[in-house]
């Protein structure tokens, strides 16, 4: 268990160590949202829940605020956000194919991943709905074998997190 807390210790270090001094997220983002059309923007959302999560969803609903029809982009945006989420957990399924992972699964890490499994539909929403990695909780009840029916339901929060914090951000910014 302290190898694993170790690891996600140290990506989050590394993530944080090259959001603040090597990449300027802001600038970045910036630059996206002023060069490239919509569709690009909310492809690039998409991905980013599919696959890593590192694209923050709070910056593009910032972003939706200063466009016309911002509550109509905020739908679109929280759409990618839902379906990256099933496209992670997808990946997470067929990650469990992967004689390591199978492994880590079902012998390894056994303990902490049936502690996970049994915590999911609340870790599910908790991470669809807070400033937590949605795509990593998607992939990881993916490889767990949630019941699929059960995670699309829970991850519609998702939507509803990204309403609760455009109506947030379009009173302050």
């Amino acid at each position: 268990m302290l190898r694993v807390i170790a690891i996600i210790v140290l990506f989050t270090l590394a993530v944080w160590f090259t959001t603040n001094y090597i990449i300027d997220l802001k600038e970045v983002t910036n630059y996206i949202t002023s060069t490239f059309p919509t569709w690009i923007i909310i492809a690039i959302l998409f991905a980013s829940e599919s696959f890593i999560g590192l694209a923050p969803p709070d910056m593009f609903i910032i972003w939706a605020g200063h466009m016309p029809s911002p509550y109509l982009l905020v739908f679109y945006l929280s759409l990618a956000s839902y379906l990256g989420g099933v496209v992670a957990y997808l990946i997470g399924t067929q990650l469990y194919r992967v004689p390591i992972v199978h492994k880590w699964v079902d012998v390894k890490f056994e303990k902490q991943f049936k502690t996970f499994k049994k915590f999911s539909g609340l870790l599910i929403i908790v991470s669809a709905l807070a400033p937590l990695p949605f795509s990593w909780v998607s992939v990881v009840s993916g490889v767990v074998r949630y019941p699929f029916k059960t995670f699309l339901l829970l991850a519609l929060s998702r939507i509803l997190r990204f309403f609760l914090y455009a109506f947030a951000f379009f009173a302050v910014f």
